[in-house]
């Protein structure tokens, strides 16, 4: 009995001394530096799981973003509350932004609504002090709305200034800012500065430069040592640099990688082009190279085995690889193979060219001197209907 006793004593005891001992423990475990950063790495991804979950709820609810969108723009960006954001959303609203354009530049620039409305305003306001719409401004920011991360004083105003600089007037280079926004977005003394160094020092005159800049802007937006390089090929090929062809050239040249450029050329030649037709024709028309292998294809045929002509015509004409199949080539073939099968015109390929080269206007005039006046016209116009159609249907 005393036995049993004093062994239950001593199991009671060494139970009750483990469990204090094991209170002790779990009161040092949760006042310990490890327990306290456990609890505060909770506390943070907590705080983070709700900004999250209301940053995806605002965009979608409040800037009109699916949740796919919402989800992928809030990678970029995280509310806390919609203070800002409101703002931000009530200054594109007064500045005449439709809803679906504020969308979409939330969604390409998330970190757009954690800019000031007065950083906005100011941006704005500079585009309306140098004679820029407030449509225009509009569209030039919904378009590329990657401007309105960009520094008012250390970027827009510089590159808006060397812009108008190179183009010698302010209304030339509205109108450029307006077609093609994105030449405001690089920094001028990167790109496109150092390009038009290295045209001045080809000798490509001043008012080839500025016609160059107005119609092919993105050109001068490539880099300067790839670009210095295809200059340095176009005058190899022994075109004039005082010609505005010499920078169409170089423009043929920097869209395409060196294979496209091969494979084009081997297309030509596969037609019966030599070197030295391709070069004549090049030099003439240097779009004939930006013209796709599938549409160079078509185009040959057409002429060679359609028309019964020379490949070597097509080398001497070679505008006719730029024009239209639908618009021009298949419905005003149509009149040709007519008139040649009436004796209405002789087979002279340089005056056949020169028919299908003619402005719509004048053409259509040319056909209003024949007797058959009525029936080319309504040939023509069929054959127009179905090159749409058959387009259409493709």
């Amino acid at each position: 009995m005393f036995n049993f006793l004093g062994k239950a004593i001593s199991y009671y005891g060494r139970h009750n001394i483990a469990a204090s001992r094991g209170h002790h423990k779990l009161r040092f475990l949760q006042h310990s530096p490890l327990s306290m950063l456990f609890s505060r790495n909770f506390i943070s991804k907590s705080n983070n799981a709700n900004q999250h979950s209301f940053t995806v709820s605002y965009l979608m609810n409040s800037c009109g973003l699916s949740l796919e969108s919402a989800l992928s723009a809030s990678k970029y960006v995280r509310l806390k509350t919609p203070h800002k954001p409101d703002s931000v959303l009530n200054f594109f609203k007064k500045r005449g932004f439709p809803k679906s354009q504020t969308t979409n530049i939330i969604k390409r620039i998330p970190k757009v609504l954690l800019l000031s409305p007065e950083n906005l305003l100011r941006k704005l306001e500079f585009f309306h002090c140098e004679g820029i719409s407030n449509p225009d401004t509009v569209k030039i920011f919904s378009k590329y709305p990657s401007l309105l991360s960009r520094s008012l004083d250390n970027h827009l105003i510089p590159t808006f200034n060397s812009l108008s600089h190179l183009l010698q007037s302010s209304e030339k280079t509205i109108a450029l800012i307006i077609r093609f926004p994105y030449i405001l977005y690089h920094d001028a003394d990167y790109y496109l500065l150092p390009n038009v160094k290295i045209l001045r020092d080809s000798g490509v005159p001043e008012s080839a430069i500025i016609k160059s800049i107005e119609s092919w802007p993105k050109l001068f937006l490539r880099h300067p040592k790839f670009f210095e390089k295809n200059v340095a090929s176009v005058k190899e090929m022994g075109i004039n640099p005082l010609r505005l062809k010499f920078v169409l050239a170089i423009q043929a040249k920097c869209i395409m990688s060196e294979s496209q450029w091969e494979s084009k050329l081997h297309v030509y030649k596969k037609w019966g082009w030599s070197e030295q037709e391709w070069l004549s024709a090049f030099l003439k028309c240097p779009w004939c190279m930006i013209t796709s292998e599938d549409k160079i294809t078509a185009i040959m045929d057409f002429f060679v085995n359609g028309m019964g002509w020379e490949p070597a015509v097509i080398a001497k004409h070679p505008a006719l690889t730029t024009f239209s199949m639908e618009k021009r080539i298949i419905p005003r073939g149509a009149v040709i193979q007519f008139l040649l099968s009436k004796g209405l015109v002789k087979s002279d390929t340089t005056y056949l060219t020169t028919l299908l080269s003619y402005p719509e206007k004048t053409f259509m005039l040319r056909l209003m001197n024949y007797d058959d006046a009525p029936k080319l016209l309504k040939l023509y116009q069929e054959k127009l209907d179905l090159s749409k159609k058959t387009k259409c249907s493709v």
